[in-house]
C-alpha cells in the first residue's frame, strides 16, 4: 500500500506538471503568455495621484456593470447618451477620433501589446518604411520595454490602452485614475513621455468615462475598421479573413463594423497575435496599391506631438530621487546597437516570459530544487520523470 501511495503522489505530480506544460506550449500563438487581456494585473496605486485630476467637469454617472455598453439597458439615440457604447448608434462626441478626415489616408493601430511578437511587426514596418500607432497596456510595457522603446525610437505613436484592461465603465473615477496614471508612469520609465491618446479597452466609454479621459488631457482613439483578428487568429483561415476585412473596406464595403463615414480609415488590429501579424506585410502592399498613404492616427488627425514631453511639475515634486527616474531615453541609441532587431528564436522567447515572471516569484528560500517536478518545462520531460520514479518504486 506505501508503495501505491507513493505512486499516486508521483502521478499527480505528473499530471500537474504536464498540464502547466502543455497550457504553456499551447499558448505559443498568443504572444502574451496566452491572454488577451491582462486580467489578473493588480495595478498600481499612488493616492498622490488622485490629487491632480480635476473631476469639476466630470458627469456623476453611475458606475455601470459590464455589458452595460450593449445598448441592452439604454435608447442609444442619442437621448440616453451617458449609458451607451459608440457602436449602438448614439452619437458620437466630436472629439472622438474613429478615422482620418482624408481619403486614401490610413493609420494602422495595434492593440493590447507590446508581446514577444511585437519585435517581429516592428521590423515588417521598419523594412517597408510605415509608421503606426501602437496602444499598450502598462502590465505589458513593464514586460517588454524594450519594444516600446524601439517603437519610439523608430518614429511610431505610443498611445495608451490603461494598464490592466478592464471595462473602464464599470470602474469608479478613482480605478479610471489609477489605471491611466500607472500606465503612464510605466511608459514614461521607458522613453521619458506621457502619452495624450487614449483607446478605451473594447471601445467602451460613455460620457464619464470620456470626461475624465478629457480632464487628464487624454484624446479618445477609436477605430473603424475592425479584422476582428481576435475572434480568428486561431482559425485556419485567419489570413483570408483578416486581409479580407482590409480589402472590403478599401473597396468601400460596409463590413457592419464601419458606423462611421470618415473618408480615411483607422485599422484596428493586435500584436498579440502572430497570424494577425503576419498579414501586415501583405495587407500594406495591397493598401498602397490601392493608392493609400501610411500615417499614424495622430499624423492623420494633424497632430504633430501626439506626445507630452514631461510629466507634470507637481509629480516630479511628490517623488524622492524625481530628477534622475524621469530623464528622456536617447533617441540616438549607441553605435554598437543595431538598427533592427531580429525576432527572438523560440528559446528565447522562452526565456523571456520566464524572465518577466520574476517580480512574482517567491524567495529564494521558498522556491523548488532545479530537479524537481515544478521546475521541469517541457511534457517529454515529465513523461522521462514519471518512468524513472515508477521504476524506482517497483525495483
Amino acid at each position: 500500500m506505501k508503495n501505491v501511495g507513493s505512486l499516486l503522489i508521483v502521478f499527480a505530480l505528473y499530471s500537474q506538471g504536464l498540464l502547466a506544460a502543455t497550457t504553456k506550449l499551447s499558448a505559443e500563438e498568443s504572444g502574451n503568455d496566452g491572454n488577451s487581456q491582462s486580467g489578473d494585473v493588480v495595478v498600481p496605486r499612488n493616492t498622490k495621484w488622485l490629487a491632480e485630476v480635476d473631476l469639476t467637469q466630470v458627469p456623476k454617472t453611475p458606475v455601470r456593470p459590464v455589458g452595460s455598453g450593449t445598448c441592452e439597458d439604454a435608447k442609444c439615440d442619442g437621448s440616453d447618451n451617458d449609458k451607451c457604447f459608440e457602436s449602438c448608434g448614439n452619437k458620437a462626441l466630436p472629439s472622438d477620433i474613429y478615422g482620418c478626415p482624408n481619403s486614401q489616408e490610413w493609420a494602422l493601430t495595434f492593440d493590447d501589446g507590446p508581446s514577444n511578437f511585437t519585435g517581429q511587426l516592428l521590423d515588417s514596418l521598419d523594412q517597408l518604411n510605415i509608421k503606426a500607432t501602437f496602444c499598450v497596456l502598462g502590465s505589458n510595457v513593464k514586460k517588454y520595454p524594450e519594444f516600446v522603446k524601439r517603437a519610439y525610437e523608430a518614429g511610431h505613436h505610443i498611445a495608451s490602452h490603461t494598464y490592466s484592461h478592464p471595462h473602464l465603465m464599470s470602474l469608479t473615477n478613482d480605478e479610471i485614475i489609477y489605471e491611466m496614471k500607472a500606465t503612464e508612469e510605466a511608459i514614461r520609465d521607458v522613453i521619458g513621455i506621457r502619452p495624450t491618446y487614449v483607446r478605451p479597452p473594447f471601445g467602451e466609454a460613455d460620457d464619464r468615462v470620456k470626461a475624465l479621459m478629457k480632464s487628464m488631457g487624454y484624446k479618445i482613439l477609436l477605430w473603424n475598421v475592425d479584422p476582428t483578428d481576435y475572434d480568428v487568429y486561431s482559425l485556419p483561415n485567419a489570413a483570408a479573413k483578416i486581409q479580407g476585412a482590409f480589402k472590403a473596406a478599401a473597396n468601400g464595403v460596409d463590413t457592419g463594423l464601419n458606423s462611421h463615414d470618415e473618408p480615411g480609415y483607422i485599422s484596428l488590429q493586435h500584436d498579440l497575435y502572430k497570424s494577425s501579424i503576419d498579414q501586415v506585410p501583405d495587407v500594406i502592399d495591397f493598401l498602397t496599391k490601392k493608392g493609400y498613404a501610411f500615417k499614424t492616427a495622430a499624423e492623420c488627425i494633424g497632430d504633430a506631438n501626439p506626445h507630452a514631453p514631461v510629466i507634470p511639475e507637481g509629480r516630479l515634486k511628490a517623488q524622492s530621487n524625481a530628477e534622475e527616474e524621469v530623464k528622456p531615453v536617447d533617441a540616438n541609441p549607441p553605435k554598437e546597437q543595431p538598427a533592427s532587431l531580429p525576432p527572438s528564436p523560440p528559446a528565447q522567447e522562452e526565456k523571456k516570459e520566464s524572465d518577466n515572471g520574476k517580480k512574482n516569484e517567491p524567495k529564494t528560500a521558498d522556491l523548488p530544487s532545479p530537479t524537481s517536478a515544478a521546475s521541469i518545462t517541457h511534457p517529454s520531460a515529465y513523461v522521462a520523470f514519471f518512468v524513472f520514479a515508477l521504476l524506482s518504486l517497483l525495483s
